[in-house]
């Protein structure tokens, strides 16, 4: 199977605030706004980021009647490589954004980390390679 990557898709329920986060906040710049139709798409580097309205996805796959949200832990991860992870990090914070864990050296991996979500509880990572 030959294939290519198309997009990476979050499900969401605010369709409006996750727009505004990933547009306003994270600057990513919009491809496709349709609030009203439940669909927002971005330029994230090589790559593109859509959001789509979860309740439709729901409709389609017959999932309606269970239940949005777990308590579980994180199967998502939403990963953004950068330069100065810690001046990101400062310029996220006077945004407002809170972090799950602020730029954190792993010296195994050779990386800075740190961890965030977005309004609908998406955990998103930042990467640097030290190296």
């Amino acid at each position: 199977m030959e294939v290519q990557s198309a997009h990476t898709r979050l499900y969401v329920s605010d369709i409006a605030a996750c727009t505004e986060f990933y547009r306003d906040v994270l600057r990513f710049k919009p491809v496709t706004v349709q609030i009203e139709k439940g669909y927002a798409e971005f330029e994230v580097g090589q790559m593109r980021l859509s959001l789509f309205r979860q309740q439709e996805m729901a409709e389609i796959l017959r999932t309606s009647e269970k239940p949005t949200t777990t308590d579980c832990q994180d199967k998502f991860g939403f990963v953004l490589a950068v330069r100065d992870i810690d001046a990101i990090y400062h310029e996220l914070r006077h945004a407002q954004v809170v972090f799950a864990e602020p730029p954190t050296q792993n010296a195994e991996f050779s990386l800075k980390v740190a961890y965030f979500r977005d309004p609908e509880g998406n955990l998103i990572g930042l990467f640097e390679s030290m190296m």
